[in-house]
């Protein structure tokens, strides 16, 4: 038995679904728990507070495939995944899922819109992914100044021009904040424009 548990101006695509969100399957807890060889397995998902059962699967093995069987919005589903082996460079080999989508290898399988793919597939990020330049540039300056004095002073043994470079540091973080946002309003005016051409009673909007 198993257990588990766009913003166009931003770095990264905030609106994509975050993977850590959604239930997956991972080939390397598969294999660390022998349940890549035939067999019959149940894979169960915990919460993590209460470490209460919340979802399950079941799974056959066979020889280089499982077959998944679920219930997932009343719906029962049956799905085959591959899996494929890579040699490793000391010897031995590494298991990876295939993509049942698109075939690509991949370590994790995620299940979204009732169907599990690769991360790629179901067009996820990473949570870490999804700072926009504001997050980014407010942690930076946060550990700018915590080695400054209150209000940017100059620490008494701080060298001057470690003081200039901490300064000027500080000031280009501001300036992308400002730019950013300068350009998010720019967009944002922008798409009001194009929702008063589709829907003339938003013209006085």
């Amino acid at each position: 038995m198993g257990t588990g548990g766009a913003r166009n101006w931003a770095g990264r695509p905030g609106w994509r679904p975050k993977a850590e969100h959604h239930r997956s399957l991972d080939v390397r807890r598969f294999a660390a728990e022998n349940m890549l060889r035939p067999g019959a397995w149940t894979w169960r998902w915990l919460d993590p507070a209460t470490e209460q059962e919340v979802a399950s699967i079941s799974i056959i093995g066979t020889v280089g495939r499982l077959t998944l069987s679920y219930t997932a919005d009343g719906e029962a589903i049956r799905t085959e995944v591959a899996i494929v082996k890579t040699a490793c460079g000391f010897g031995g080999a590494r298991p990876w899922f295939q993509c049942p989508r698109c075939g690509s290898r991949v370590a994790k399988l995620y299940l979204r819109a009732k169907r599990f793919a690769c991360r790629h597939c179901h067009r996820m990020s990473y949570a870490s992914q999804s700072n926009d330049i504001c997050g980014r540039t407010w942690g930076k300056q946060r550990k700018l100044e915590a080695r400054l004095e209150a209000n940017w002073q100059r620490p008494k043994h701080m060298h001057l021009k470690t003081y200039a470079r901490l300064l000027a540091a500080i000031l280009a973080c501001e300036q992308a904040r400002d730019d950013w946002l300068a350009g998010a309003m720019v967009r944002l005016m922008g798409g009001l424009d194009d929702l008063r051409k589709r829907f003339p009673d938003l013209a006085g909007v």
